[in-house]
């Protein structure tokens, strides 16, 4: 199996990239999460695929940003954001990213890195990451809970 440090996380499938994080060391990911170049490439291979795991069929009724704030890391903690255009309208829904949040949240969720990727990798249960303090939700909480209906999550 690749290294997570050795390897370009936008090159490989959803379903590789979930097994690369299910079988990371604690020691690895942190490598990986404490250098700068490697966790913005990480982090940025994440919200890069984002749009392509979205499930339009499942898009929320109306125009939703989604602010994802990953804390710990060397220059601070990074900041994300997801837009959703609702199910309303002319238009097809459709899902983009960026690292520049323009529009008011309607939930925001704060996590450590490492927890980001087990979260996105379905490597850890959402509700079991809020239960227990992993992830702190600020926000819409019933939108948070169908957020697992809107993308489709990969598994290792």
């Amino acid at each position: 199996m690749a290294d997570l440090n050795s390897v370009d996380p936008q090159k490989l499938s959803p379903k590789e990239f979930a097994r690369l994080i299910k079988y990371a060391s604690p020691e690895q990911l942190d490598a990986v999460l404490d250098d700068p170049l490697r966790r913005a490439a990480v982090l940025d291979g994440v919200f890069n695929r984002m749009a392509g795991q979205f499930r339009p069929e499942n898009a929320p009724g109306r125009d939703s940003a989604i602010h994802w704030r990953i804390t710990g890391g060397p220059n601070g903690d990074d900041v994300y954001e997801t837009w959703i255009t609702g199910a309303r309208g002319p238009s097809a829904p459709q899902c983009s990213t960026s690292k520049e949040p323009s529009h008011d949240p309607r939930v925001t969720l704060t996590m450590a890195a490492d927890q980001f990727l087990a979260l996105v990798s379905g490597n850890s249960s959402p509700t079991m990451m809020f239960i227990t303090g992993k992830v702190k939700l600020d926000g819409d909480i019933g939108f948070a809970a169908n957020l697992t209906k809107i993308f489709d999550m990969p598994t290792a």
